[in-house]
């Protein structure tokens, strides 16, 4: 299979939805071929154009001459193919790989993998429900969505999300775990010496991650010697959850590091932490520090969530905790610090599913299954 990567998306350290897919597809034979500009930036601008008319008008021109010299180089340069996969962000992109796709007659699958309307209005609340940003923004999703042949999501919970909610056909839809970029996240050889008191956090601090949890459960262990909690990152609750710390047994650091360094930081880590909000995003989101730790055999804790429940059992792979519940989680860090032997039966489960289930040898070869069905499904002209 011959699989054009088209779109603005960005490749770069922090999110790496498109480099697994690439690299999964790959590892399943297929042939990838990147028709690709990118226009993005890092989050941080991402959330200034959705905050600022002026910044989203630049990016809006950035985004056409983008536009402009994607479909050259798709009409001229890029070879025959069986299917056009547009890149998250790809929201826009779509409307763009539709048209072209069509001239040469190519079906289009979109990797959506999440909602503009539900991280904008729902999660960060940068946008009231009801607005007329919060109704473009799910105009924009539903319309991405009809235009794309295929819809690529994360989660089962995300789909029936974009089923429910945008009124996404369900046989459009299907889902592609996140992974991990295994070049990085991977058990190490030899193994370094472990801290078993260290609590790692790290991430984007987005509401969605429930770090003020992890700050609240910190209090309610006191300062004890024998854990450290320590939070690594930066956005948009940084600042608050900073403010609500009261004790000496979280140590801060704030600011992006690469993977390589980020890995050797998991791997000398104790325990590592998931999310833990009780919003509604965080219900149907499993992001990719939950893989980087099960990929680097790392025992974790992580919130009793519907999308948790597609990759985790609690006390097998993973202990689960209540979202919101910061007595709970307190309590299943003392669990995993006192018990090595449990530490080392998750850390293990949790490896070996990843190995099974979430690899990009698996996650390839399932998604070239699941292209191949549709595609033979389009071509009789059946919805599959």
């Amino acid at each position: 299979m011959r699989i054009v990567h088209f779109g603005t998306y960005s490749t770069a350290q922090g999110y790496p939805r498109n480099s697994v897919t690439a690299r999964a597809l790959e590892s399943a034979g297929a042939t990838v071929i990147e028709c690709r500009r990118d226009a993005w930036g890092d989050s941080k601008s991402r959330v200034k154009d959705a905050t600022s008319a002026v910044s989203a008008f630049a990016r809006f021109a950035r985004l056409i001459w983008a536009w402009v010299s994607l479909s050259l180089q798709y009409l001229i340069k890029t070879p025959d193919h069986d299917i056009v996969i547009v890149g998250y962000p790809g929201h826009l992109d779509v409307f763009v790989a539709k048209l072209l796709a069509r001239i040469r007659s190519k079906p289009v699958a979109l990797d959506a993998f999440l909602s503009l309307y539900e991280a904008i209005v729902e999660d960060r609340e940068l946008a009231k429900a009801g607005s007329i940003k919060a109704r473009l923004l799910k105009t924009l999703d539903r319309a991405g969505t009809m235009a794309a042949d295929i819809v690529l999501l994360d989660t089962v919970a995300h789909i029936d999300y974009y089923s429910d909610v945008l009124g996404a056909r369900p046989d459009k839809l299907t889902r592609v775990f996140v992974g991990a970029q295994e070049d990085y996240f991977h058990p190490p050889d030899p193994p370094p010496p472990v801290d078993d008191g260290e609590v790692l956090f790290f991430g984007s601090f987005l509401p969605l991650h429930g770090a003020d949890v992890i700050v609240e459960a910190a209090r309610i262990l006191g300062d004890r010697p024998d854990v450290r909690i320590v939070m690594i990152g930066d956005g948009p609750e940084w600042e608050k959850c900073r403010r609500l710390d009261r004790g000496d047994n979280v140590t801060w650091e704030r600011g992006w590091i690469d993977y390589r360094a980020l890995a050797d930081r998991i791997s000398r880590a104790g325990i590592c932490l998931g999310i833990f909000s009780k919003g509604p995003k965080a219900q149907r989101v499993l992001p990719c520090k939950i893989f980087n730790a099960m990929a680097m055999g790392k025992p974790l804790i992580t919130a009793d969530t519907r999308a948790a429940a597609e990759a985790l059992v609690d006390g097998d792979n993973a202990l689960l905790v209540p979202p919101g519940d910061p007595e709970a989680l307190a309590g299943a860090i003392l669990k995993l610090r006192n018990d090595p032997e449990l530490r080392e039966k998750t850390a293990a489960a949790g490896l070996a599913t990843f190995r099974e289930k979430f690899s990009a040898k698996k996650i390839g070869e399932d998604l070239v299954a699941v292209l191949d069905e549709k595609l033979s499904a389009l071509k009789r002209g059946v919805p599959k």
